[in-house]
């Protein structure tokens, strides 16, 4: 009885939790499995580890965690704990009440007005219409490098979501570096050091249905595609 009553307990304080997770192919192999939780009392976590061969080669277990406000789904605080072969990293960032993001690892930065992440605007496209995101340069942050971040929205078009064909809207993700004069140095996490480069297309395959997932996610590299794929998804 005492569990059950903690377990509601947790369910009434902290909302709602969703959990997705994606399968990554790369010149069609599974490289990697990756498992998206979001909270809608405003966080989102995301946990990839590497598979098969590519884990042997490259072992890879890479956890991120934001808290964002669920208004405008700007940042409030984020961290991560990196284990990439031998390498291992941690760091954490708070937006205080100053405007200043305070990160354990690096000199505070002083933003102007609320801001986006990569993880933040992961969580906005999963919740927001195309209405509200198409076009709109919205202030990003990532690791110490500041500038600027949009959606663009490609047209409506179907996307396997596992079990059938599903109307989605498609976006390309814009990610714009102004100011590197803060940036994090000798950063080692792949994703954050490759995902905002600049040769690097960024698609994104989104359900219109009432609860909103990414059905499918694309990186266009000059040499080779990476495609992130839903796997078992939820019921909406």
């Amino acid at each position: 009885m005492e569990t059950l009553i903690k377990t509601c307990l947790s369910i009434f304080i902290f909302g709602s939790i969703y959990c997705q997770s994606y399968k990554i192919t790369v010149l069609g192999y599974h490289t990697t499995d990756v498992t998206q939780t979001i909270h809608d009392s405003g966080r989102i976590e995301f946990n990839a580890q590497n598979k098969g061969l590519a884990g042997m080669i490259w072992p890879m277990n890479n956890y991120y965690r934001t808290t964002y406000d669920i208004q405008n789904f700007t940042l409030k605080e984020w961290s991560k704990n990196i284990k990439q072969g031998s390498f291992k990293d941690k760091n954490d960032c708070t937006l205080n009440s100053n405007a200043t993001l305070v990160y354990t690892n690096h000199d505070p930065i002083i933003v102007s007005e609320p801001i986006h992440t990569i993880f933040t605007l992961l969580a906005k496209v999963q919740n927001n219409s195309s209405n509200d995101l198409d076009g709109k340069w919205l202030k990003f942050e990532h690791e110490g490098r500041l500038g600027n971040a949009r959606f663009l929205l490609a047209d409506s078009s179907k996307a396997w979501n596992g079990r059938d064909s599903i109307l989605c809207d498609h976006y390309r993700l814009d990610l714009k570096i102004i100011d590197t004069l803060n940036k994090i140095e000798n950063s080692k996490d792949y994703f954050m050091k490759n995902i905002i480069d600049d040769s690097f297309v960024r698609e994104l395959w989104v359900s219109k249905t009432h609860k909103k997932q990414i059905v499918l996610a694309k990186i266009h590299t000059p040499w080779i595609s990476l495609i992130a794929q839903i796997e078992d998804p939820k019921e909406n």
